[in-house]
């Protein structure tokens, strides 16, 4: 019953995250990509699988094979995790700039805040999950989950303070932070 149940959690964690994932075609302002980016994550993940079914057998674990996939999938995650911000700012209308912001200057800046913004929620993981075993630790974690959760709000009600404009940049922020902790995951995993 436990392994029925494990199961259970893994096939809903995954038709949980393409749903969410694929949520991210509503941003272009054309509902069908939402499929499009459905059928995207699902192929992605079905890729995955197949992979990794292919190179390890049961009770059988190929450590080096496995190792160097999942860091190169890391990779992959988190070059999307810090570029994600800058395409969907650049090439969609949820966040809208002012006229007077050059693209010379929003590159860098959505860079470099990107890169800021996942250094923080991934030192928020280390500190609680790794090595939370101090009440400081844990403390200092959470002091710098809140300023990470912070900042993208912060940021955008320079720019647009509507309703919409700040929701749209924490929805962008959760995608970074689901791509940049698995990311993070797959990278120090160990068999």
């Amino acid at each position: 019953m436990h392994d029925k149940l494990f199961k259970f959690k893994q096939i809903a964690g995954l038709v949980f995250f393409i749903a969410v994932l694929s949520t991210m075609g509503m941003i272009t302002g054309r509902p069908v990509m939402m499929l499009v980016y459905a059928a995207f994550f699902l192929a992605l993940s079905f890729v995955v699988y197949l992979t990794l079914k292919n190179n390890q057998r049961h009770f059988e674990v190929s450590q080096r094979s496995n190792k160097t996939f999942r860091k190169v999938l890391a990779g992959i995650l988190m070059l999307l995790a810090v570029a994600s911000p800058l395409f969907i700012t650049l090439r969609t209308s949820v966040i809208n700039l002012p006229e007077s912001m050059s693209v010379g200057v929003v590159i860098p800046l959505m860079l470099g805040l990107s890169i800021l913004f996942i250094a923080l929620v991934l030192t928020t993981v280390v500190l609680i999950n790794r090595k939370g075993t101090t009440l400081a630790n844990r403390a200092i974690g959470y002091i710098v989950f809140v300023i990470a959760s912070i900042i993208p709000g912060i940021l955008m009600s320079r720019v647009d303070s509507t309703t919409m404009g700040i929701g749209s940049v924490y929805y962008v922020s959760m995608a970074v932070l689901i791509l940049a902790y698995n990311a993070m995951g797959l990278y120090f995993s160990e068999e």
